[in-house]
Order: C-alpha cells, then structure tokens, then sequence
C-alpha cells in the first residue's frame, strides 16, 4: 500500500510558481535577491533553494504581516529589471523585440502582485 505524503499547499502557490517559471514571469530572481527582499521587511532567510525561498518570504512575511511590504519590496525590484530591458534595448537595438517581452512579462508579474496584494474576497 501506497502512503501518500500531504503537504500543506501554501495560499501563494500560485505566485510562486510564476516567480519560479522565467517564461511566464519574464524576470529571473535570484535566492540573493528573495533573501534580500525579506531582510528588508524583518525576515532572516538561511540560503536555500529559490523555491523554498520564495514559500518561506510570502509565508512568512504573511504570518507576521509584513506581506504588504514584501510585494512593495517585490515591485520596485521588478521595476529595477524593467528599467534595465529599456535600457538595454535603447542600447541594443537588434534586441529590443525579446527585451519588451520580457519587460511585457515582468508587468504582468506586478499585476499578479497587485492582486495578491488585494487578497481573494472569497477568503476568510
């Protein structure tokens, strides 16, 4: 007989599966960069895999309420890498097309924040 394992699926699954697919987020995140985001909103991160990184930051962040802060943190991050794709499709044309889909994909990803941000009404 089979045992199965259940694990709790976090309330974020769905985030952090986009911020783990480069292809649907269009911006590569670093476990540097989720480390640095949650020690500027109050969370020790130990060096991990970038996906247990990703649950333990909005986990976390949202056990102690500081999950507001963490998107904030999230969108200027985002904001950084979409001024570097105009930057650098200014400075490289022949680029520019692959650059402004990234920089399309990226804007999608601080709309899916955004919403998380808002919180499902059907919660709660």
């Amino acid at each position: 007989m089979k045992k199965h394992h259940h694990e709790e699926r976090s309330q974020f699954a769905a985030l952090e599966n986009h911020f783990l697919n480069t292809f649907f987020s269009g911006l590569y995140l670093s476990a540097s960069d989720f480390i640095s985001v949650g020690r500027a909103n109050g969370l020790d991160l130990k060096m991990h895999s970038r996906e247990m990184l990703i649950k333990d930051l909005l986990n976390e962040s949202n056990k102690i309420d500081t999950i507001s802060g963490v998107i904030a943190s999230l969108n200027a991050l985002i904001d950084e890498r979409i001024s570097t794709c105009h930057r650098l499709s200014l400075e490289y044309p022949a680029a520019r097309v692959p650059l402004a889909k990234l920089a399309q994909k990226a804007n999608g990803t601080k709309a899916l924040l955004a919403r998380e941000a808002r919180g499902n009404p059907y919660e709660h």
